[in-house]
């Protein structure tokens, strides 16, 4: 029976969405440029005048080449130096709205680009222009009334969000390229990614358009998306490649028509336009020239190799699913040692006989920072906000000030500024620095502060110093990446390998290699064999078209910190939610929700109204703050109609609150409290309070945690009767894909009967603990019961399996698969008796993924239980969820 379900679900939704930026932020100010809402920080000022004569340029330009201009204001978030992130987002909801994070000076070598800041905006504009088309008259009155609300059954305000990742990001791969600021398409590692899928013949719209678990990932989106783009538009135009978007948006009712929608855009539909860039780059890939050498370790992950002077040590991840791997190779008896550690996946540094990663992550509650991390995750205090590059001999370290480097990374040696520089450092045993700049589509190789090369394109980086001086770097070739050497002026290549993407030098004969595979990158021991050749210039086809450029005018347009941000002042009407449906006896259900945020997401108001199968027809309000360390939301309702047959109160309310306290390395701890009012008269009205405790580890695309310990201790009030309880719970990865888990949950109650729902609630739903930590759940229970005191232990093994089924055009494929198999005990004390009970189950979970892009887990279970006073011997379980 669906009793508050709807209401719970809309208020914990509400108290789960984090805002964008870290509780306690810095103040932020808010400026209008065009069509453009700026929110920066003073720190951000310089950033925000650079932004808004980016925006000048880059929306009129976008708005030719997508075809329409936009129903809604963009709002740009240029984020506070506490969100240290090497990312940025788009969405249209609540807003149409980017956030773009200050920590791009750590992925200055995977961006290809001179700009971070720059490559941010030019990306996720794209993806504002993408997702915001309405080119039919259903999906733009749809927002003229419920603007951008989530409309579905079967109707799509937003048709394009749709759309699979695959055409997203490989779309905005292509737009952040043509701005005289390089991007992804002139980088060689990318295009030997590509070129090595080609030759695997995966290249098909199957692997493409999915969602799924081989190699290359999510990353095959941007990686192979942008070539894909990028043929397209060489083939039909950048203007004809970008209107697929405003003719895909035609599709109102059913979003998924991608054949048709590229034929409209381009004249030839998406699989003839795949298989006709498929075949261009096997072709490409038979030209390229694959090496192979010792091979030392493979990872399904690419890390950065690092070096001193006996070892080369890097992190692998072999399998893409358990904790990574510390590889360490003796230089001078090419001894391999590999040991399991709690390592951040990221580049490793050797600091004072310690192995540290650099990285980004939670060292607080309310702080994201950057710098070197240690086994524990922890931050080494010392480098804070700083991408270390290495130190010198006297101690003083070489890095990135994350700070001030939102634009291009800002070269400190200790305190002092040293340059503006473009790519990684490498320091030699002399301490010199060697390191790219870039000036225009020139690339200077500097050492120290003397330019020692120059080669044309955006992509480059040192990756060693010899004992004569010569210079090692990853550069690009006609097909992909390798290594070269220049030495006093004469620049060679050393191997005619296109899939080199990072070396570190053995002796002067032989390096260690990481090489690009079709099916995991590989670490390699390879002879070096020099000729004279030069790195290779990527052309794209539009570098002719100057129009394109965007540029920064001598005088930026006025920027200034006369209006401050708040989250409240701010807050807009952000559009409203609305689902129509009907139950078994066509009784009418409906939920409809209006809904006012504030752009950075730290307030959130919803006016509602639903109507459930319970007969009952709510109204209320929600309202939600994460904008401080104490979290909490509030829902108040009333009852505005009901089944004569059912006994409800007039109103009620709903309110949660969260304290975290503990946010570091792989520990989390909070504090919540919840009060539950439900609209039936007789029923429970649980106000409780909890104290939450946890460490976690979980890496790459692991289905479980791979370690986990948590605790959970609560007091708890229902109406006159109080009760306390917890859960313990254990999880480990075993080997391979096995893990095991035991869990104990005991939960006491001082009521002395089980009239009005009082006591401990034994329930076969999961959905019943949602605010009301007095429940114990038993799947295979027959009714909902009230007892004085339960425990339950339950033990569990699980093995993942990997078969897969990937379609195009069918709405379903099959991911992986996990199987189960449980034991679960439990004790209950009545109020007039005791007993107990013992269950046995066995489950096997589909990941499946629905419309090629929406995880969609389905479960089968069967549970034996031996007690059949109050559960059913033999049982059998369908469950359908649903991941975000």
């Amino acid at each position: 029976m669906v009793k508050l379900l709807r209401l719970s679900l809309l208020f914990f939704a509400l108290l789960g969405s984090a805002a964008d930026v870290v509780p306690h932020d810095q103040t932020y100010y808010t400026a209008k440029i065009r069509n453009t809402e700026l929110i920066y920080t003073q720190k951000n000022l310089p950033f925000a005048k650079m932004a808004a004569a980016i925006q000048l340029q880059l929306q009129p330009q976008y708005e030719a080449l997508y075809g329409y201009v936009m129903d809604e204001p963009i709002i740009v978030g240029l984020l506070s130096d506490y969100n240290q992130i090497a990312n940025g987002f788009s969405t249209p909801y609540p807003n149409n709205r980017q956030m773009n994070y200050i920590g791009g000076a750590m992925l200055v070598d995977y961006f290809s680009s001179t700009s971070w800041l720059k490559a941010l905006l030019c990306h996720e504009a794209a993806h504002n222009y993408q997702m915001n088309a309405k080119d039919n008259s259903i999906s733009s009155t749809l927002h003229d009334i419920f603007r951008n609300g989530a409309v579905f059954n079967p109707l799509w305000t937003l048709p394009n969000t749709a759309e699979s990742s695959f055409l997203l990001e490989g779309n905005a791969v292509l737009n952040e390229s043509y701005h005289g600021n390089g991007g992804r398409l002139y980088s060689g590692r990318f295009l030997a990614e590509t070129l090595m899928q080609a030759r695997a013949g995966y290249l098909t719209p199957e692997r493409l358009y999915n969602d799924h678990y081989f190699f290359l990932y999510g990353s095959h989106h941007y990686t192979l998306g942008g070539y894909y783009h990028y043929f397209l538009a060489q083939q039909y135009g950048l203007k004809a490649t970008n209107s697929y978007w405003k003719k895909h948006s035609q599709d109102w009712f059913w979003p998924f028509f991608t054949n048709n929608s590229m034929l409209r855009a381009v004249g030839v539909d998406f699989e003839s336009s795949l298989a006709q860039w498929r075949r261009s780059m096997e072709a490409r890939a038979e030209r390229m020239t694959v090496i192979s050498g010792d091979l030392v370790a493979s990872s399904q992950f690419f890390m950065p190799l690092s070096s001193n002077s006996e070892e080369i040590f890097f992190l692998i991840n072999e399998s893409g699913r358990e904790a990574p791997e510390l590889v360490r190779l003796n230089k001078e008896n090419l001894h391999v040692n590999t040991e399991h550690r709690s390592l951040i996946a990221g580049k490793v540094l050797k600091v004072e006989g310690a192995y540290v990663t650099q990285a980004g992550a939670m060292i607080s509650p309310f702080r994201i920072y950057q710098g070197l991390f240690d086994d524990g995750a922890y931050l080494v205090p010392s480098t804070r906000s700083k991408v270390i590059q290495g130190y010198l001999q006297d101690g003083r370290a070489v890095y990135f000030d994350v700070p001030t480097s939102f634009d291009q990374p800002q070269l400190y040696v200790g305190e002092a500024f040293y340059a503006q520089v473009n790519s990684s450092v490498f320091i030699d045993a002399a301490d010199n620095l060697y390191y790219f700049k870039q000036k225009g589509k020139t690339r200077i190789l500097y050492k120290n502060r003397t330019p020692l090369m120059r080669v044309q394109g955006y992509y480059a980086t040192v990756c060693d110093v010899d004992a004569d001086g010569a210079v090692y770097f990853i550069g690009a070739s006609p097909y992909g990446s390798t290594l070269y050497r220049v030495n006093k002026g004469r620049v060679e290549r050393l191997s005619r390998g296109d899939t080199i993407i990072d070396a570190r030098l053995i002796d002067n004969t032989r390096a260690l290699v990481a090489l690009v595979g079709s099916d995991a990158y590989t670490y390699e021991i390879v002879a070096l064999e020099a000729e004279a050749e030069t790195p290779f210039e990527t052309v794209l086809y539009f570098e002719d078209n100057a129009s394109l450029f965007t540029t920064l005018p001598s005088k930026p347009p006025t920027v200034a910190m006369n209006h401050s941000y708040s989250s409240l002042g701010n807050m807009n009407y952000s559009g409203t939610d609305f689902e129509i449906g009907a139950d078994e006896n066509n009784t009418l259900l409906y939920h409809v929700s209006i809904n006012f945020a504030d752009p950075l997401g730290q307030n959130a108001v919803s006016l509602f109204s639903l109507r459930n199968a319970d007969a009952v027809t709510l109204a209320g309000a929600s309202y939600s703050n994460s904008q401080y360390l104490l979290r909490y939301g509030l829902t108040a309702y009333g009852v505005v109609d009901s089944d004569d047959n059912r006994a409800t109160r007039d109103y009620g309310m709903v309110a949660e609150a969260m304290l975290p306290f503990l946010k570091r390395g792989y520990y989390s701890g909070d504090v919540t409290t919840r009060y539950l009012q439900d609209y039936e008269t007789q029923s429970r009205e649980p106000l409780s309070i909890s104290l939450n405790l946890m460490r976690q580890e979980h890496y790459g695309v692991s289905m479980f945690p791979n370690a986990l310990s948590a605790l959970s201790l609560f007091g708890l009030r229902d109406r006159d009767n109080s009760g306390y309880g917890g859960r313990l719970r254990f999880e480990q990865h075993l080997w391979r894909e096995n893990y095991i888990a035991v869990s104990g949950q005991y939960v006491s109650s001082d009521a002395d009967s089980s009239e009005h729902d009082r006591g401990v609630k034994l329930s076969s739903s999961l959905w019943d603990t949602l605010g009301d930590p007095a429940t114990v759940v038993m799947p295979s229970l027959r009714h909902t019961r009230y007892v004085q005191k339960a425990t339950a232990v339950r033990t569990s093994v699980k093995s993942v399996f990997n078969l897969s089924a990937y379609y195009f055009t069918f709405p379903i494929s099959l991911r992986r698969e996990a199987l189960e198999l449980a034991y679960s005990y439990y004790d209950i004390e009545d109020f007039d008796d005791r007993y107990d009970a013992q269950e046995l189950s066995v489950g096997i979970t589909f990941d499946t993924l629905w419309l090629n892009r929406q995880p969609v887990p389905i479960t089968i279970t069967y549970v034996y239980n031996d007690n059949e006073q109050i559960a059913k011997h033999h049982n059998a379980y369908f469950s359908v969820g649903m991941e975000f």
